[in-house]
């Protein structure tokens, strides 16, 4: 590992392997907060030997701070990702699944007050085409 001073800051060269380098610039782009950090220890993607999740997210967004790779490996995943989470369509799945369908009880009772707001607007439209 080679130190310098820039601006103040300091700058890291680090001396490894591009493909080690382009997965922490990767895990970079991925944790921003400690959520993410949970996220990604409760999925057991990464491992948290510290047991302080904060400590752990400031570590990855300092790691890759001024660190400019000649070649990023995970470009195409990282653009994939950005598109993906642009898509409101997916936004709307994921609040639609973590909101009303989160256990199968709350899921079922989404169903059932969906079927029956359904039904009363069938039965109101039969009875107006009744009357007419």
């Amino acid at each position: 590992m080679f130190d310098s001073k820039r601006d103040g800051l300091r700058a890291i060269t680090l001396s490894m392997g591009n493909s080690r380098m382009n997965y922490i610039l990767l895990l970079d782009f991925l944790i921003d907060t400690e959520k993410d950090v949970n996220l990604l220890v409760e999925k057991g993607k990464i491992f948290d030997c510290q047991g302080d999740n904060a400590a752990l997210s400031n570590i990855f967004n300092k790691l890759g701070l001024h660190v400019t790779p000649s070649y990023f490996g995970y470009y195409e995943v990282v653009e994939k990702l950005k598109a993906h989470y642009d898509n409101c369509w997916n936004h709307s799945k994921a609040t639609l699944k973590r909101v009303y369908f989160s256990d199968p009880w709350i899921g079922t009772g989404t169903v059932a007050a969906a079927l029956l707001l359904l039904l009363t607007l069938v039965e109101t439209v039969c009875s107006i085409l009744q009357v007419l």
